[in-house]
């Protein structure tokens, strides 16, 4: 046999045989690990969900006994058990009654209603008599006798149809009590709460289960409370069509569909079944098998190309070092080479990998040698200056304009004091950008008084970036290039602002003029060493990239007669 069938053969072996073990047990972990997860995450939704309404269910238990604390109620109710009495409620019953029981269900949406059935069936509710019958005569529908049987204790009532109220079509699920008079324990009549139904849908819009989810609560004794989607209640009595009981994780089948029954005790008086789509739940794990046959096919193909050209992996190495030197001579010296082994060929790409290092390491060094030495030469102008000499002077200036009432010079020169004080200070390179703005404000403030007012300048910067260190002396030259090239020192009228914000790794601060833009439209450009001939925009940019790294940045956006933007890129610490 050649070569080439032996080295076809050898990667079949060594790469198909352990892919399509690690596809298969990759396919069966993730699809339990997903089952699992879902069963979960499923069963902490529905505790939650048991918590709350059982949470609810106990606050209405505790609202149905408000009735016996209240003296006129009770006498009401008592006077209502008198066959004498007057057939239909008087106005200040009706009045004391309806006061009561808008109190009790103020401020609640969740309640469809809060009855009192007197004794003779006088029905009193806080939806008011327009949409209620007068008199209660239903004695025997379910709920009622239940309400009756319970002997003063507050009862859970299944989903029914409240048939006392007018044109009503929805059903409630409610919290009832026989009310006992506390002195003799005779009947009175009874209190039924009524609770809509969108209050456990507005419970459960909030839950991310699946939409083809079923959900059913019953009480205590099994009876419905609610249900969405398949009816879970017929399978909760009996058995399906296989012969088996609903069992928790247990498939069972339900028109054709299959399902996954999570069920969930509560310490409560409602239990919640959920029924999972089984589809829904191995879905992705299908799409996995799919994705496996199909990456396995792929790689499969590649491998028997691999085989088909293996002998020109020698040469491949090589051209691509070639390609690498082709850009080096661009002078493109930030592309590396990937060694593909470890014999000389590896160690040549290792070798141009070093190379192209020490490359950049030489030019970053010339590079901030060439910052060192303009900072040099700029500390060295600041120390030919006396700054006291030059701080007295301008205090006398300041001084003798007071005296002769010239405030307005006054201001212009204790700005300018201001700005010379904050510039020729070199104790750091970074200061607060309080302090940059209270520079950039004296600068305004002379500015102002020369442009007699034809550029309006505005500063709207957030209270929490005020504390933020900034490297000193990069606002103030891009809002003199705004009046100097956008306004032309205020033959061109119009606004300049300067704006801060943030977000979560960077901060921001842009300064824009409305001033006779650039002739070419610019829109997002970094400006650096290559910018050309904007000597201020450049030095910035170039301040800091030294100071802050490379994710520090000075972009432009500017438009011929709209104006121009310059956004400082300052990335978080």
């Amino acid at each position: 046999m050649s070569l080439r069938p032996k080295i076809i053969v050898l990667f079949l072996a060594i790469v198909l045989i352990p892919l399509n073990l690690l596809g298969m047990i990759t396919y069966a972990y993730f699809s339990k690990t997903l089952e699992d997860q879902t069963y979960h995450y499923t069963v902490q939704v529905i505790d939650q969900l048991n918590e709350n309404v059982n949470s609810f269910i106990d606050e209405m238990h505790r609202l149905s006994l408000l009735p016996l604390y209240d003296r006129e109620i009770l006498t009401i109710l008592k006077n209502r058990t008198e066959n004498a009495y007057s057939y239909y409620p008087q106005t200040e019953e009706l009045e004391r009654m309806s006061s009561f029981l808008s109190t009790l269900s103020y401020n609640r949406q969740e309640l469809s209603g809060v009855h009192i059935i007197a004794r003779d069936g006088s029905l009193f509710s806080d939806l008011g008599s327009p949409r209620t019958v007068h008199r209660f005569s239903d004695e025997s529908s379910f709920w009622y006798q239940s309400i009756r049987k319970g002997e003063g204790a507050s009862l859970l009532v299944p989903t029914h149809g409240p048939a006392y109220i007018l044109g009503n079509e929805k059903t409630v699920f409610s919290i009832g009590r026989l009310l006992r008079d506390p002195e003799g324990f005779r009947p009175l009549g009874m209190i039924k709460v009524d609770i809509e139904m969108s209050y456990i849908e507005s419970l459960l819009a909030n839950l991310d289960l699946s939409d083809k989810a079923s959900i059913t609560m019953v009480d205590s004794q099994g009876q419905l409370i609610y249900e969405t989607g398949k009816a879970i209640t017929p399978l909760l009595q009996e058995e399906n069509e296989e012969g088996e009981a609903l069992v928790e994780r247990e498939r069972v089948t339900v028109d054709d569909v299959d399902y996954l029954p999570v069920l969930r005790q509560s310490s409560g008086e409602v239990q919640t079944i959920v029924l999972l789509p089984e589809q829904e739940i191995v879905g992705a794990s299908q799409s996995l098998r799919i994705v496996t046959i199909g990456l396995m096919v792929v790689v499969s193909g590649v491998i028997l190309l691999l085989a088909r050209f293996a002998e020109r992996s020698l040469t491949r190495p090589i051209f691509e070092l070639r390609q690498m030197m082709a850009r080096s001579e661009k002078g493109e010296f930030h592309h590396r080479m990937k060694p593909s082994s470890k014999d000389e060929l590896g160690q040549l790409a290792l070798s141009y990998n070093h190379m192209m290092e020490q490359i950049n390491e030489l030019i970053e060094r010339v590079y901030q040698t060439e910052i060192r030495e303009k900072d040099a030469e700029i500390k060295a102008l600041q120390t030919q200056m006396n700054p006291h000499f030059i701080y007295n002077t301008l205090e006398h200036i300041n001084m003798i304009a007071i005296t002769k009432h010239e405030y307005e010079l006054s201001d212009m020169v204790a700005a300018l004091g201001r700005l010379i004080r904050y510039s020729i200070d070199q104790k750091t390179r970074f200061v607060p950008l309080r302090d940059e703005l209270a520079f950039v404000k004296a600068y305004i403030a002379i500015q102002e008084k020369r442009l007699e007012g034809k550029v309006i300048f505005d500063i709207t910067i957030p209270e929490e970036m005020l504390t933020l260190s900034i490297p000193k002396l990069i606002l103030q030259p891009l809002l003199e290039n705004a009046i100097e090239h956008g306004h032309k020192h205020g033959e061109i009228t119009g606004g300049i602002s300067l704006t801060g914000w943030q977000d979560h790794s960077f901060s921001y601060l842009k300064v824009s003029d409305q001033g006779q833009g650039m002739k070419q439209t610019i829109e997002g450009k970094r400006l650096s060493r290559a910018a050309g001939n904007q000597v201020a925009l450049t030095n910035i940019a170039d301040r800091l990239v030294l100071l802050l790294g490379e994710q520090a940045m000075l972009t432009i956006n500017s438009e011929e007669g709209i104006g121009t933007s310059v956004t400082i890129t300052l990335p978080k610490t």
